[in-house]
């Protein structure tokens, strides 16, 4: 019975949108073998992107690229979100803002990645290439 409604408990978890976030108690069987699941009614939605935007794509040696993106948080204020960019090489003038540049140092595509963060802790992921030129 006890694995019965652990399914079920993740089933539940699954339909309410039960996330990182949110507060969720399962109590241990009682001596029916009963499971208590309580879940905050409080829903949260991740950031969503709405636009990114890359110029130039194709970056030359020594040039950077102006890289922009729109993000909004469906569910709070949008200057609540905190912004992380990473990639697999090259650099960023400023990795917490949603606009900034970004300078290779390898050739080849690159992957550009930005993390943002509601305030409730909900992440979400946009992964953009561009192309690093040879000299």
């Amino acid at each position: 019975m006890r694995s019965l409604s652990l399914t079920l408990s993740l089933a539940c978890c699954a339909l309410l949108g039960c996330g990182a976030s949110d507060q969720t108690q399962i109590t241990p069987a009682d001596d029916d073998g009963l499971v208590q699941l309580k879940v905050d009614p409080g829903f949260n939605e991740c950031p969503t992107f709405i636009q990114s935007l890359v110029i130039p794509q194709a970056i030359p040696p020594r040039f950077s690229a102006a890289v922009a993106v729109l993000a909004t948080d469906p569910d709070g204020p949008n200057a609540a979100l905190e912004y992380t960019w990473s990639a697999s090489s090259g650099a960023f003038t400023d990795t917490k803002q949603p606009t900034t540049r970004y300078g290779c140092e390898a050739r080849g595509r690159q992957i550009l990645k930005l993390d943002a963060v509601d305030a409730r802790g909900c992440q979400s992921r946009l992964a953009i290439t561009v192309d690093c030129l040879d000299e």
